[in-house]
Parts: structure tokens; sequence; C-alpha cells
């Protein structure tokens, strides 16, 4: 937005300079992105009449004026304009001056005649692209007057950055009541007053709110036999000064109060609303329905535009159609035309986000939806209305109705706040006295009333964890403060004490270290995990993805999760980005099944995935645990002579899985065959600990990876993240270096063919007890010299005894006890 240095000065006074000025506004909240002086361009420019013209006697097309500046000699100029005449006031650049364009006057000789200045074009001054002709001033401007002060540039135009909470500064007044705050001068706010005359405005028009949700307050007024013309040259000097376009009087009184007040407004022509309600009988009456459109219905905007509206747009009709769209722009049907002779005054209020909505949908911006979506305020509706009113009068004659329309079904009473001194100057770390917070809010103009002494809280009392030993519970009085209409971005008791800090200068408040130890944070065992887990995925050649957390429905069925998988019980989008976007996550795995076949599609065939993040359970309790999941299909290893590429196996998954479970430092779980849909039957497993399922892990079903358009096999994990934290142990527990020696002993047995490998592993450990250290599976075998149905399993035993030694006698019979147990309850034969 941009303000004048001088139009400000109209709202208060003040001393700052430009630069001061800027500084000031920007340190309470509202920052100056640049200051510009227009005038400074036209240096050496005035306001010149010309006297006489003759030919010039050796060109045709140049003729030679005498031209008064105001100074004692005439100059002669040679001009070639083809509107140049004598008697017009047109600009003069003076030998010496430069102009936008850089052009440096001199004294010249033309085709043999002197020149001593030259007359402007708009263009060649830079006030527009007009090049026409020379640029006509109006005939009462003083002769030699500098063209800056006639055309109202010799000013400071400051271009401010104001944040979407501060709506309330988007006026000159606005703007002023921060200056009253940091000087303490008054406000000179305009003093309306005009004269109504007998018609009553209730004989003239009607307003209807039929959607008070989206129109809270909408307020009109009637001034009949206005007459259509120019502004006058001050309104439209300032108008231009903020870089509004002049339209007609009408328009432009809308706009000055616009940048005056912060209140947009809009004139109809009265005559051009319709008196007819919906194919009824027409009465006298020219009425305002504010409505939401009918869905499919059109609006002819005045950009001439006409637009598709929807039901969710609010729009200001008459008995019969709409006639603009509600806080963006008014409607061309019912524009001011030089034909207008009464007008129909609007000052509303509208629901914020209605208006934002609709301009973005629209792709609209206008001064009004700028101001109305950011919350304006309802209660200057009428006193923007009354200013606007009272100039019409002024600039365009006519008279106004008697009496005001103002429909206000959505009054809601001003923001209270209870507001301690103790707590402004425990928050702030200042010693303010109570006058001067007062005196601050009473300038921003706060309403405050002095309540009760009450026993002023501690620190804590505060809801602050800590204490100050100097902060001694005091009788103290508190205040009641009333939040002006205007500051909706006020509504806790820290806001008025950020109002106060910003007042009284953030530069003032002293810079103090804190006190006290600072406490070591405790670990948190799931950053631990997650930082352990993490680690261990990336060393092993794994990547990273990030997925969306929202996910296509579809997944699940690409993913064979059975029917009544509550996983499939996915909560839903109200606004999805698309249809393939529409729920949230249940499990990670259709992402980075998705992240294969795009790597892929990309030949990119050496996939190595694995994601940590959040999952969307619906339940009463809305949860969202955290899992850890992987894939990897492809290719492994290097592509070199020591490391060549080969497809991954199972036992790849499976060592990925046990290196998670190894970091964590979880050592006793057990694997067990799954019937999960997703996976391979019978290539696949459980990781459990106790009766809980902390994960699972396997070969992708074949039917997973034809939904997936994966040629070749793919293996997945999936961690409880929770699960991993819950049994997780950092403790690192020294245990001394054994001196009594170990024992290691090879066992073969034939098994089951359905037997699990991990089934001997676990009789193996509990009929050893202690004195097994550990069984490691070596190796599988299937086919000549081993029965059909059955499977020859290896397993390396070492046993050892951290008190003694033992001997081949007790070994021997502990390796007789191990085998008979095996084939007692597994039917396991020793391999000859």
């Amino acid at each position: 937005m941009n303000v004048t240095l001088n139009w400000l000065k109209n709202y208060i006074d003040f001393e700052f300079s430009a630069s001061e000025l800027a500084d000031r506004l920007t340190m309470l909240g509202i920052e100056v992105e640049s200051i510009k002086q227009p005038g400074v361009e036209l240096e050496g420019v005035v306001v010149g009449s010309v006297s006489t013209i003759k030919p010039h006697p050796n060109a045709d097309k140049l003729v030679l004026c005498q031209v008064d500046i105001g100074e004692t000699a005439e100059l002669q100029i040679v001009c070639g304009a083809p509107n140049v005449r004598e008697g017009m006031l047109a600009p003069v650049a003076t030998i010496g001056a430069t102009l936008p364009m850089g052009l440096t006057i001199k004294r010249a000789k033309l085709r043999g005649e002197t020149s001593e200045g030259m007359l402007c074009s708009e263009k060649e001054l830079a006030l527009s692209e007009d090049a026409a002709g020379l640029m006509e001033l109006a005939t009462d401007i003083p002769v030699g007057t500098p063209l800056a002060t006639a055309l109202g540039l010799d000013d400071t135009v400051f271009e401010l950055e104001v944040t979407p909470n501060r709506p309330d500064c988007l006026s000159l007044i606005g703007v002023a009541r921060e200056i009253r705050a940091e000087t303490g001068n008054p406000l000179k706010l305009p003093q309306v007053d005009f004269t109504e005359d007998g018609t009553d405005v209730r004989a003239m028009t009607s307003v209807t709110i039929a959607a008070p949700d989206l129109c809270p307050r909408y307020a009109a007024r009637v001034i009949r036999g206005v007459k259509i013309g120019q502004s006058p040259p001050w309104l439209q000097q300032r108008l231009a000064s903020v870089g509004i376009g002049v339209i007609n009087n009408i328009v432009d009184i809308t706009n000055f109060v616009l940048m005056e007040y912060g209140q947009p407004l809009h004139a109809f022509d009265y005559h051009k609303l319709s008196a007819v309600k919906h194919g009824l009988a027409s009465c006298a009456l020219r009425r305002i329905v504010v409505r939401r459109a009918v869905s499919g219905e059109k609006l002819k905007t005045l950009d001439e535009v006409e637009r598709e509206l929807t039901s969710e747009m609010l729009v200001i009709a008459d008995g019969e159609k709409p006639v603009a769209l509600a806080g963006v722009m008014g409607g061309y049907d019912s524009e001011i035309t030089e034909a207008t002779c009464d007008v129909l005054l609007e000052s509303a209020y509208f629901n914020p986000s209605s208006i934002r909505a609709t301009a973005k949908a629209l792709g609209m911006s206008t001064e009004a939806s700028y101001r109305f979506e950011r919350g304006a305020d309802p209660g200057i509706v009428l006193a923007a209305l009354d200013r606007a009113a009272e100039l019409i009068t002024e600039l365009a004659g006519g008279t106004i109705c008697k009496g005001i329309v103002d429909v206000y079904p959505g009054e809601q009473p001003l923001t209270e706040i209870r507001l301690r001194p103790g707590r402004v100057n425990f928050v702030l770390g200042t010693a303010l006295e109570t006058a001067t917070m007062e005196e601050i809010l009473k300038r921003l103009g706060f309403g405050i009333e002095e309540s009760r002494p009450e026993i002023a809280p501690t620190a804590v009392g505060f809801g602050i964890e800590e204490s100050r030993p100097e902060i001694a519970p005091t009788a103290e009085c508190t205040f009641e403060v009333t939040v002006p209409s205007f500051r909706s971005d006020v509504t806790r008791e820290i806001d008025l004490i950020e109002e106060i800090a910003r007042v009284y200068g953030y530069d003032n408040i002293p810079t103090t270290l804190p006190k006290g130890d600072i406490p070591v944070p405790a670990p948190d065992p799931k950053v631990e995990v997650r930082r352990c887990v993490k680690q261990f995925l990336l060393a092993s050649g794994m990547m990273e993805a990030l997925n969306y957390s929202f996910s296509n429905p579809n997944s699940f069925d690409q993913i064979r999760l059975a029917a009544d998988n509550p996983l499939r019980n996915a909560v839903p989008l109200q606004n999805p980005l698309s249809p393939e976007m529409s729920v949230l996550r249940t499990t990670l795995l259709p992402g980075l099944l998705e992240n294969a076949q795009r790597n892929r599609n990309h030949q990119i065939d050496t996939i190595a995935l694995f994601e940590i993040g959040s999952v969307f359970i619906r339940s009463r309790e809305h949860k969202e645990p955290e899992r850890v999941s992987g894939v990897l299909a492809g290719q492994v290893g290097e592509g070199v002579y020591s490391h060549p590429y080969r497809h991954p196996d199972f036992y790849d998954i499976k060592g990925l899985v046990e290196g998670v479970l190894e970091v964590c430092g979880i050592a006793d779980y057990r694997l067990q065959k799954t019937g999960a849909l997703t996976f391979h039957p019978g290539r696949n497993a459980a990781v459990l600990l106790g009766d809980r399922q902390i994960g699972i892990f396997g070969e992708a079903h074949p039917e997973v990876l034809e939904n997936y358009d994966l040629p070749y096999k793919a293996y997945l994990f999936d961690f409880d993240m929770e699960a991993l934290v819950d049994a997780a142990i950092f403790a690192k527990r020294f245990e001394p270096i054994s001196v009594y020696p170990k024992v290691e002993r090879d066992l073969a047995i034939v098994v089951n063919k359905e037997t699990l490998s991990d089934m001997p592993t676990e009789l193996i450990y509990k009929t050893g007890g202690e004195l097994v250290e550990s069984v490691r599976l070596f190796d599988v075998y299937e086919g000549e010299q081993v029965p059909e149905g059955k499977k020859s399993l290896a397993y390396t035993i070492i046993y050892h005894s951290a008190s003694e030694t033992l001997t081949d006698k007790a070994v021997n019979a502990l390796h007789d006890k191990v085998v008979k147990r095996l084939n007692e309850e597994l039917g396991a034969e020793l391999r000859m």
C-alpha cells in the first residue's frame, strides 16, 4: 500500500523527516519497502503560458513560441507539437533541467532559430505514455509554478508492506493511529457535517441480508440529483499520488474514502436497480438483496468480463438479478455513468474467508477484496458512508436522503481482555509503570478500566516453569481492556503485551542473559531408535524415501490386503488434491512399491529404499503410529569383479531385518511363518517378541509384483517403530573374557520339509540352557541322499561354561540329550 507524507499530515501532526518516519513505522511493525519522491525528477520544469506563436522561417512543421514562465523576459522555444496554441498552459523544461528520460536541456539552435527551453509532453516527463502532443495544464495554475507543485508531486511516497494480521493499517487513518502511539499527538479525524433533505431513505430503498453468515453488516444511503463529472485537481492528485487512477467524481470519492478509512465502498446508479423481486409485482423501492449466488448464475463485472458464479459466492442483487460481486467488484450494468443522477451508496462488512475464496476462484484481486479478505472494520461502516456522502454533495452536488439503512444481524460485543501489569514486565523483562502501559494502549485506541487490586502471581503463577526470587507476590491493579473493532488481531493478554512492547520500543527492552543451570535433556528412546535404525540402513546401502502422507485407496487392493484388514479403514480427506491422493496412508509399503515402479520406469534397477514415517489409523483415539519399512528389488552388488551384480534373495532382506533388531539391542525375538497376503506363501516371516508381532518381512507376492509392473522379485520389510522403542536395550554391559575354552560341534539332522529352521534352534537352546552359547544354521539341503518330503538342516553349536572347563564327556552327554529331544519333538534323525 502507498501513502504520502503530505496526505498523512492531514490526520496527525508530526515533525519526522521522511527517513525518520520510515524508521519509526518499521520499528512499529509496518515495514517501509521503499521511499519515492516523484517530484525530484521534475526539478527545473515549470508551468509556462504560450503568449504568441509565429511560423519557423526555415521549417514548415516547427513554430516559434514566446513562453511566459513568470520571469522578466519571455523565452523563445521552438516547438513542433500539433496541439500548441496561444494561451495554453504547458510544462516548460528550462535550461539546465534533466528530464526523466535523461535528456539535459541546453540553449540550442534549431534550423537557425534559438530555442531557450522545451515544451513537454506527458511521455517526456514520464507521467504517462501519451506523446501525441503537449501536456495541457489547468488554466488556473499560476505561471512559473514548479510542475511538481502544480501536480501535487512535491511529496514523499511510502510503499508499505502491511502484514495480513494488520488490516487496520491499510488506510491513512490507520497509519496515523500508529504515529499517534509513537508521538502522543491527537488524531485529526474528518469532521463530517451535512444536511439531509425531507425524503426518507426507506421510501427509496430497502436492504435484505439473506446470508448473514457471509455479510454481518450492510448499510446504504441514497444521494439524489448528483452531476457526474471530473474530480477537482486536489482529489485527482491525491489518488494519483498513491497509484489510483481517476474515473469520475463519484467513483473517485469512494476510492478516496477507501484510502482514508480503509473501508471499501461502492456506488450504484440508483435507477439501474430493479424494483421487481422474482417476477412479482413491482414496487417503488429499488431493493438491495445480499444473497448467495445461484449456481451457474452470470454477472458482467466492471472490467466487462462475464463471470459464471457458484453457490458459495456472495452477490449484491436487486429485485431480479445480481448487480455486484460482494466485496470484489461492482457490476457493469449498474455502474455510474455520465447519465447518472441518483446514487445508492453501499458500505458493508463481509466475511473475510468468503471474499478470499471468491477472489481466488475467479482469479481477481482488487483494492476492495485485498481489504475485505484480511478483515475490514465493521465499526467504521457508517463513518465511511457518511464521509463519502458529504464529499459527494460537495463535489457532485445533490441532496442526501433523510436517514440511513443499516442492517446489522451479525453484531458482536467488543472483546474484553484482562491485563496484568506484572505479567507485562515479567514477559518483557522490564520495569514499566502501569501509567506507561495505560498510555500506550489508549494511544492505540484501546479502552481501559482499572479493576480492584489483587495479589500478583509469581512466575509459576504466570504459567512459566521457572521461579524468580526477586518477584514476590504483591498487591497490584489489573486492567480490563476493551479491544476496538478495528483490531481483530488482538484476542489474548499476550497480544496486548506485544502492543506495549512494539510501541515502547524493542530496542529499549534490556538484553539480559538467562540465569540458572541448563538442564541436561533426558534421552528420548524414540529418537535414539530412529537414529540407530536410519544409520544402519543407510550404511547397508539403502536410500531413504520421503513420500506423501496421502494415499490411493486402490493401493489396498494392489498390495492384496484382506477385506477385513483394519488397514483398509483409512481416513478420507475432505479436499483431496486428486482421487489418487484421497486418503491418509495406513501403511508405508504402497508408497515404497510405487517408488520401485518409478525407478524401474527410469531404467534404475538397483532398488534399495526405506522410509520412516507416520501412518494414520482410524480409531476413537486417532492413532498416528510410526513405522519403518523397506523394499529391496532388482539387483544388488557393485558391478565389479569382486562384487558382481546379482538378484537379491530372502536372506538379504532377512539380514537387514536382523541388523535392525541388533542395533536396537533386541535379541530374544523369534521368527514365525505368517499368512499375510502381501507376501509370497512360505517365503515370509513375522518377527515376534513373546506373543507381540513387531514386524514382518519376506518376498512380495507375484500378484503384488504384477500390480506394480515389477518384472523381478521384490523383498519387503515393515516394523512397528513403537514396538522397537519399547523393546530396545541400549545399556551396555561389560562381560569379561572367559578363561575357559569353548567347544564347537556340528549337527546335521533330517526333518520334515515343512519344519522351520528356527524350531530346532529353539529346542537346542532350551535343552542346553546356559551351556549353549550360540546356534548357527549353516546349511539347508534337499535332494539326493535325503528322502522325499524331507530336508537336511546343519547347525554349528558352541558349548561353553563361564565357571569351568567342559570335558568331552560332559559335552557328549549334553549333545546326545539335544539329539534325543530333537527326535522326540520334531522327529529329527541324524544325517549320517
